[in-house]
C-alpha cells in the first residue's frame, strides 16, 4: 500500500490505495512506519508524501475498526498511528505534502506533519470529525494550531466544513497553492536542494523546539559554530 521512489537526494512516498481513496488502515500504516524507517537511514534530503489517484487521503479507515470495542482502537490503531505521524514530523530529512489531492481528517493531519504542503488550486481539505461524531485522534488539531493557529484550528474541528486550497492559503495550512501542483512542489525541493544539508537539518530541530528564547539563541550559536567548522559556510548565489 506504500511505494518508495528514490532519485537522488529526492524520496517520494506514495499512499499507494486508491480504490479505497488511501484510507489510513493498520495495514497502510504499518508499512508507511517502515517506509519512513527506510528514508531516515538514507542520504536523500528531501521527501515528498504523495497520494497516488484523485484523493490524497479521505482519512482513517473506518470500515477496519467498526465492530471493534473503542478502547482497543485507541490502544491499537489510534496509537499506532500516533507513532507514525510523530515518525513523519521527527524525519530528519525536509518534508513535502503533494496535496494533488483532496484529503480529510487523519489525511489532513498526516499533512499537517510535513514541514510542507503544496495544494492543487482545485483541493478541498477537512476534519469532519465533529460531524461523525468522533474528533482528530491524531494530533493534527495540534499541528494545525502550532502552524496555522487557533483560529484556522476552531474553523475546521467546530464546524467540520471542508475548505478550498485558496481559504486553506489563507488561513495558513497550506504553503503554496498552483495550477500545476507537482512543478510547484518540484521547484520548492529545488529551493531546498539549494541550501546545505547540515544547515537545513539544525534549522528543523530549532524550529521543532519548545525551547524558550534563550535557549533557542543557544542552538542558534551552537548551529553557527557547527557549519563553521564542518566548511558547510562557503558562499552561495541566491
Amino acid at each position: 500500500m506504500i511505494r518508495l521512489e528514490i532519485a537522488g537526494a529526492v524520496a517520494r512516498i506514495v499512499l499507494d490505495r486508491p480504490q479505497k481513496r488511501n484510507a489510513l488502515s493498520s495495514q497502510l500504516l504499518t508499512e508507511l512506519r517502515t517506509r519512513l524507517e527506510d528514508v531516515a537511514a538514507s542520504d536523500v534530503r528531501v521527501v515528498q508524501l504523495i497520494g497516488e489517484g484523485p484523493v490524497f487521503c479521505a482519512g482513517a479507515d473506518t470500515v477496519e475498526f467498526a465492530d471493534t470495542p473503542p478502547e482497543l482502537v485507541r490502544r491499537r490503531w489510534t496509537r499506532l498511528g500516533q507513532q507514525v505521524f510523530r515518525a513523519v514530523a521527527e524525519l530528519p530529512q525536509t518534508t513535502v505534502a503533494v496535496l494533488a489531492g483532496s484529503a480529510f481528517g487523519g489525511g489532513l493531519e498526516l499533512a499537517m506533519h510535513c514541514d510542507f504542503r503544496v495544494a492543487a488550486d482545485n483541493v478541498v481539505l477537512g476534519l469532519p470529525e465533529a460531524t461523525l461524531g468522533t474528533t482528530p485522534g491524531w494530533s493534527g488539531l495540534g499541528k494545525i494550531s502550532e502552524i496555522a493557529g487557533l483560529a484556522a484550528a476552531r474553523k475546521l474541528a467546530l464546524t467540520g466544513r471542508p475548505i478550498g486550497a485558496a481559504e486553506a492559503l489563507r488561513l495558513g495550512i497550506v504553503d503554496v497553492v498552483a495550477a500545476d501542483v507537482h512543478s510547484a512542489a518540484d521547484s520548492l525541493v529545488r529551493d531546498v536542494l539549494d541550501t546545505a544539508p547540515g544547515a537545513q537539518s539544525i534549522l528543523k530541530r530549532a524550529l521543532a523546539s519548545s525551547a524558550p528564547a534563550d535557549a533557542a539563541s543557544l542552538i542558534d550559536s551552537l548551529a553557527g559554530g557547527y557549519l563553521a567548522a564542518s566548511g558547510e559556510t562557503h558562499s552561495r548565489r541566491h
